[in-house]
Order: C-alpha cells, then structure tokens, then sequence
C-alpha cells in the first residue's frame, strides 16, 4: 500500500473553489525564486476563454521569438475553432432536453487548456529544438520541459481559495505537467459535512494529469485516496471534514515536492 502523509487546519473553509481560476491561480502558482534572466522570454495572452503564459529559456533574435509568437498564436487559433465547434455540439446535444450545459461547458475547457498546454510544448519542442527549456501555463494548467538556469521549474502546491498549511510545500517541476482542480461552489456547497474541495496531479502530460485529477474529484473523499494509490498518481487531496480541512498526498509525489 502507498503510505500517506497527512496534514490537518482547524476550523471551516472561509471562501469556496475559486470561481476566477483562469487569473487567481495562475497568480498563486507563479514561480518563486530567483532566476537567471539572460536569455528568458515571455509570451503571453488570451485563449480559449482564459489567459495564457509561456516563460522559455533560449537564445532567440528579435526575428526567432516573432516567429515562434506567430506560431504559437496559430495552434492557439486551431485549437479556438476547435473549442468553439465543442460548446456549439454541446449546446446543441442538451438545449433539447433542457439541461443546464455550465458543469459540461466548465469540464470542456478544462480539457481544451490542457490539450493547449500540451500543444504547445510539443510544438515548442518540435520547432525549436535547440530551446533550453519552457514553461507553458494555460488556465492555470502548467506544463515544464527542460531545466531552466536555477534548476528545476520551482512552483507552489498550495490552492487559490483555501487556507495554507502549516508545512507549505513547493514541487520542482521538470518534463511533466501539473494541474489543479477545485470542487466548484454550485456542485459541492460548503455546508456538506465531509467533500472534496481540491485535488492537485503531476503527470507525464497535462492531459493525463487532468484525466487523473477529474477522476479523483469524482469520487467520494475516502474513496479518492484509495483511487489515487491505486492509479499511482502524484497527487494531493484537499479534503473537508467536519474537524476540519486534511491535507493528503500519495508517496507518488514525494519525489517532486521540495525537500
């Protein structure tokens, strides 16, 4: 069995999931630290519906970087003609049985910035091989490749609208992906006596992060835990009790939490 390490704050949760997530989380996940500069870039902007960030490391002139934005820009409007065609089916599919289509729409884009985020980096990858390494944030969906100047990606595991733990912890991100999921407000109301409020995943891609990270926010608190031992995943469980809020993560993802 995969032990778990265990942490625990008293009293209620003060203000549910973060309904502004795409912004509040990219905030609270931005990296900490000191780093060398020389040679970083950052390319931001808005798509699919939220804000996207991208920090690479490379040696690029004043003409590289325009022509990696002016690609970047164009997967980003492939996959933008993509989500739209999705909420169009979507809307289409329940309009006729009436059914509220927010919880589908919400879980859509979900998945449309982890595609993008994984995307992105491959074609990053494809494009510019010589790139010492990146770092792809879409809706708070983070995806790492190579190794920056100071060493691994260095990112804040703790969660936007919830209190932090006594023993905060950072992961050192390299070639994997995090992402965060939060119970939302309209599905899981805070005067439920035990329910799931967060679940935090890094895995390969940041797809099969947020697959694992939807799957363990599916499932009953006590359940989750036993799924994510059983799926190996890297992941940490938010959890609230009726004592309080727990904190709990696999052995999984030990390894890339900072020591």
């Amino acid at each position: 069995m995969i032990p778990f390490a265990y942490g625990r704050l008293s009293g209620l949760v003060l203000s549910g999931p973060a309904r502004l997530l795409p912004t509040v989380l990219a905030g609270l996940l931005a990296l900490s630290g000191c780093r060398d500069t020389a040679d970083e870039h950052l390319i931001q902007g808005t798509a699919l519906g939220t804000g996207y960030h991208i920090t690479l490391y490379a040696d690029l002139d004043q003409a590289r970087r325009a022509e990696l934005e002016a690609g970047i820009q164009g997967e980003l409007a492939t996959l933008e003609r993509q989500r739209g065609d999705l909420m169009r089916a979507l809307d289409a599919a329940t309009v006729r049985f009436w059914s509220p289509t927010s919880a589908l729409r919400h879980e859509a884009d979900r998945l449309a910035h982890a595609l993008a985020a994984d995307r992105l980096t491959l074609w990053l990858e494809e494009h510019d091989p010589a790139l010492a390494a990146s770092l792809v944030e879409v809706g708070g969906v983070m995806r790492a490749r190579g190794e920056p100047p100071a060493g691994d990606w260095r990112l804040s595991l703790e969660q936007a609208g919830l209190p932090g733990p006594a023993d905060a912890r950072h992961l050192r991100l390299r070639d994997a992906a995090v992402v965060h999921r939060f119970a939302r407000r309209d599905v899981v109301p805070l005067v439920t006596m035990t329910a799931p409020l967060a679940v935090s995943v890094v895995a390969p891609s940041a797809s099969e992060a947020m697959h694992q990270a939807s799957r363990l926010m599916r499932a009953d608190p006590a359940e989750a835990l036993s799924l994510a031992e059983r799926m190996d995943s890297a992941a940490r469980v938010v959890v609230k009790t009726p004592q309080g809020i727990e904190f709990q993560h696999t052995a999984a993802l030990e390894p890339w939490l900072e020591p």
